[in-house]
């Protein structure tokens, strides 16, 4: 009977679908799959199984040998302690192999994370999407944003919804660990899913035993930035020496009106704009769990509530989140496994008046700016509060799993599983903030996931020194995405704040204007199906080796270019298992190398094969312009680009050598990994001739490599039995070169970036900037010509950038551009360091990005004035912090002439190129585990008392704002980029 008992244990006390590690060993799961880790993330792994007599012996539980993977995990418990509301969050300068990119720090806003590098072109933000990691819960791979409401904007600041950062769902004290799977000896399972990187993320199971309830909660406060506050007389002084030895008559006239008075107090009295605007921001949270049973039956069920509030615009985000989990064990080598995940978050956004001009496809009249003044902003933002910015989204996640073995060697498995999602958004502008018309508007957006998954797997030992693991299977993945869109000006009233499309019944809905509604449906669906071989051998658990081959069929090609077959060989070595290698300082060396394949799916329909055709609906501005008669009509898809037949599987190779070393009983631990990742066939839209009347030629044939290091070291610098100390750092790099380019192509223009074949991908493309013309004396004359030195055909003058000629033509153009400095960092990574003494724990976390250079376009912009006053483009519009000093270093910015048609100032020079790399406090926990007789009497487990520190200094050289901070293609627009604050937060976990 204690052997059953054992073996129900095994199986039901551990999270749903998880792989359990003891000792350096696999054991079985439920997970019929091969679950490959390093032997770094088997050592911060212990099974404590137990029963009334004791420890549960190694024999007694079925060991599933594998190969050893590149894989990082933070450490949760740490985690447990901070306020962290994402997963981003959770990994920066704890793991190694990532590219976090954090433009803003608004609460909930959608971020990036870049695994080995960013796999294709980076040109708009649409883009992003494409590149993103997989998160998989549990098993099962979550469903992801579309980026196809992109289409009907002509604006991509922010993709139509809700904006909010998906991996926000999940509440941290409701995670079991994380696991970031690099190379495809860990990820290839997941098939295509795994192109990006996958983010592995177990959640906490039920667990056989008495009742237990765990209570975590935190509080804190978030400190208001230090804002340089100025007002009229700051921008008139900043401007009049540019006046004065450029403006001819026309331009003195055309001073601008605000700044002409200055003895008006809207804009020449107090600078205080930054009490409505900056506050201390509070964030809480609390989140309750109750587990337990017996052997048979078994579950967990956990809520939670978090909210999170903005240093800037009253912006912040609250969460409600409740997940279950029940195993049943009706009869013997039966389990019976469930979990539902439900979320909620709720968003205050930010009030952009550059977002709002996108969101309503409207350019206001920008001449006159907000009021540094208070008392006179006060009534915006008392407007404002009669608008409506609501943002929602509801995620639920439900997994079945049914596991059955037989015959001793044999296990069945079947998983279901259900990822949805839904975000609505309601938008509201009242007449006092739209020129006297109304706006309205209804976001409803959907996605859905549905997964089977079906496999057999037989694993045998033989002659006590060979194990066989084979698993054969079929996967099936429906994704559906959806959404519906309005849009209204001129309502009846500002009474009238909810948009409500018209009907056939009422086709004028609850808006009058018919010419002023805009409506759109887009629909798009994809389905993969796939069969797997894994077979896993190993003898004596030294001498590791696997084979995984997989086929995919995706419905997103023609049906002659559907399926892919996908292998993936790994193998290692445990060296320090060898008799010769054997010794006492020497605790672990483990050789491991894998080679794979898997597919990058596509993610549009318009691959299949035939001609493309759009509904054309909207008025003159929208991307879809009426075209016959004002009335919708079907036209070829000119905008999107034509597709040319026989469009194939994009595709990823990886290569990756590692080796794990541990010395003096571990107290020493090290990994490397040195790898190369290269995507294939990748689809580009190339521009075309523009008599042709498409855009581009969307064809396979760019291919991108991605190569670099990684590399962890910690050690136990001293462990007794009072005092601890332990010290970590990480270090991750990552280059990349383009390698091909559609149609043999060797050099691509698009948009202000140029690709050459052979050369890295994320470099600006840059005029090089020399100081400036004194005179117009000082400007070289072409001896053939006699002309002088000019700009794309327009003779430069006093006061114009003094730009390299590298052609020698003596015209400044795009052929004297260069290629220069990096978008992504040359290395990143963490240093951190553990004290403990008795039960006091004293921890920091430095991260750091070394090589990353910024174009400060904020500042450019500042000295740009005289292009972006009063005119029809969002570059014209002056936020509420156009009243701050924008920092940087002005000394090193000559005073060009704003008004010459040359563009003095444009950012794309390596006058405002920048280094940007930092180190960071990131930060600081000191906690206190409370033991006592009494609590041990009153039935108290666990109690730990904390209080932590984030983002607590910084250390750059770059002259701007927080290197941080930036766009997703490197360029610091200063108040689109807010900066993560200093927060501070006291907490306690409780278990009894």
């Amino acid at each position: 009977m204690k052997k059953i008992y054992y073996w129900l244990l095994t199986i039901a006390s551990f999270p749903a679908f998880t792989p359990v590690y003891a000792q350096g060993v696999l054991f079985k799961s439920r997970d019929t799959t091969s679950t490959p880790v390093d032997s770094a993330a088997l050592r911060r792994i212990t099974v404590k199984a137990r029963d009334s007599s004791g420890i549960i012996p190694n024999n007694e539980l079925f060991l599933l040998k594998t190969v050893p993977a590149a894989i990082s995990s933070p450490d949760m418990s740490s985690l447990r302690m901070m306020p962290y509301t994402s997963i981003d969050q959770m990994l920066t300068g704890r793991v190694t192999g990532v590219d976090i990119r954090t433009p803003t720090a608004e609460p909930g806003k959608r971020n990036s994370i870049f695994i080995r590098g960013t796999s294709s072109l980076l040109l708009k933000n649409s883009d992003l999407f494409y590149l993103q990691p997989t998160y998989v819960v549990d098993g099962i791979p979550l469903i992801a944003d579309h980026a196809f409401a992109y289409d009907i904007q002509r604006f991509d600041f922010n993709r139509l919804g809700t904006e909010t950062n998906l991996s926000s769902f999940i509440n941290v004290n409701d995670i079991e660990s994380i696991e970031v799977l690099k190379d495809f000896a860990a990820s290839a399972k997941y098939g295509p899913m795994a192109a990006n990187g996958i983010i592995n993320i177990t959640t906490k199971g039920p667990r056989v035993g008495q009742m237990k309830v765990s209570v975590n909660a935190y509080a804190g406060i978030s400190l208001r930035p230090a804002a340089d506050a100025v007002n009229g007389k700051y921008e008139s002084d900043f401007r009049l020496p540019f006046y004065r030895r450029y403006a001819n008559e026309t331009q003195w006239r055309n001073f601008p009106r605000y700044l002409a008075d200055s003895s008006q107090p809207r804009y020449f009295g107090p600078a205080n704009w930054d009490d409505l605007f900056y506050r201390n921001a509070f964030t809480e949270g609390i989140q309750a769990s109750v587990s337990g049973g017996s052997p048979f039956a078994s579950f967990r069920f956990s809520i939670g509530q978090s909210s999170q509030q903005g240093v800037a615009d009253k912006t912040g985000l609250q969460r409600y989140n409740v997940n279950f989990g029940i195993n049943i064990v009706p009869i013997r080598n039966l389990v019976f496994s469930t979990y539902i995940g439900v979320a909620t978050l709720n968003r205050k956004r930010n009030e952009f008046l550059r977002d709002r001009a996108g969101d309503e496809d409207y350019l206001f009249n920008y001449e006159t700016p907000l009021s540094p003044n208070k008392e006179f902003l006060q009534q915006y933002y008392t407007d404002l509060t009669n608008g409506i910015n609501k943002n929602r989204n509801n995620s639920a996640r439900i997994i079945a799993n049914a596991q059955y073995s037989f015959l001793s060697h044999f296990t069945w498995n079947t998983r279901f599983a259900i990822d949805y999602g839904q975000n609505f958004r309601d938008y509201f502008v009242p007449t006092a903030l739209s020129e006297g018309n109304s706006f309205v508007s209804n976001f409803d957006g959907l996605s859905k996931r549905l997964v089977l998954d079906n496999s057999l797997r037989f694993q045998q030992t033989f002659a006590q020194h060979h194990h066989l693991d084979v698993v054969i299977g079929q996967y099936s993945q429906w994704d559906k995405w959806r959404y519906d869109y309005g849009r209204a000006y001129k309502g009846k009233s500002d009474y009238i704040k909810i948009y409500q499309p018209g009907n056939d019944d009422n086709k004028q809905g609850r808006f009058t204007n018919l010419r002023l509604m805009f409506n759109a449906k887009d629909y798009t669906q994809s389905n993969l199906a796939s069969f797997y071989l894994n077979a896993g051998y190993n003898y004596q658990q030294k001498y590791f080796l696997t084979l995984y081959v997989r086929r995919d069929g995706t419905s997103y090609l023609p049906a002659n270019q559907r399926w892919l077959m996908s292998p993936t060989v790994s193998a290692a070595w445990k060296i320090s298992g060898e008799k010769f290698l054997q010794s006492s300082w020497l605790s672990n060396l483990n050789l491991r190398a894998s080679w794979g394949r898997v597919g990058r799916l596509l993610m549009d329909e318009l691959y299949k094969g035939g001609p493309i055709y759009n509904v054309d609906a909207g008025w003159t501005g929208t991307p879809n312009m009426s075209t016959y008669n004002a009335f919708p009509a079907i036209n070829a898809a000119f905008g999107t680009g034509y597709v040319a037949p026989g469009t194939t599987w994009p595709y990823v190779e990886q290569l990756n050598g590692g080796l794990d070393v541990a010395f003096l009983h571990d107290r020493i631990r090290a990994s490397l990994d040195i790898y190369s990742k290269t995507d294939r066939n990748l689809v580009l839209k190339v521009p075309t001739q523009e008599e042709e009347g498409y855009t581009g030629v969307i064809k396979n044939g760019m291919a991108i490599r991605n190569y670099g290091y990684e590399f962890s070291v910690e050690a136990d610098v001293i462990r007794n039995r009072k005092f601890t100390w332990t010290t970590a750092l990480n270090v991750y790099t990552n280059q990349n070169k383009l390698l091909s380019l559609p149609d043999g192509l060797t050099d691509l223009v698009i948009d202000h970036h140029r690709f050459l074949v052979g050369k890295p991908t994320d470099r600006y493309w840059l005029l090089i900037n020399e100081g400036i013309y004194q005179s117009d004396n000082d400007v070289p004359v072409n001896p053939a010509t006699g002309k002088r030195m000019s700009y794309q055909g327009l003779p430069l003058k006093k006061g114009d950038p003094e730009w390299k000629d590298l052609d020698g033509n003596y015209d400044i153009n795009d052929k004297d551009r260069i290629l220069t400095g990096r978008m992504s960092p040359a290395a990143t990574g963490g240093f951190s360091n553990t004290f403990r003494y008795r039960d006091i724990e004293l921890s920091f976390l430095l991260n750091y990005s070394f090589g990353r250079k910024v174009i400060n376009e904020v500042l450019a912009n500042r000295f740009d004035f005289a292009n972006r006053e009063g005119v029809d483009d969002p570059k014209g519009i002056k936020e509420i912090t156009y009243w701050e000093k924008v920092p940087g270093d002005y000394s090193k910015i000559p005073l060009y002439n704003p008004w010459s048609a040359v563009y003095a100032y444009q950012p794309d020079q390596t006058l405002f190129l920048e280094d940007a790399s930092f180190i960071k406090l990131r930060a600081v926990t000191l906690a206190w585990h409370l033991h006592s007789a009494w609590m041990k009497r009153s039935g108290i487990e666990y109690l730990r008392i904390y209080a932590t520190g984030n983002n607590l200094l910084t250390w750059t050289r770059y002259k701007g704002g927080d290197p941080e901070a930036v766009s997703y293609f490197g360029y610091d627009e200063g108040y689109y980029n807010w900066a993560a604050p200093r927060t501070f937060t006291v907490g306690f976990n409780f278990q009894f």
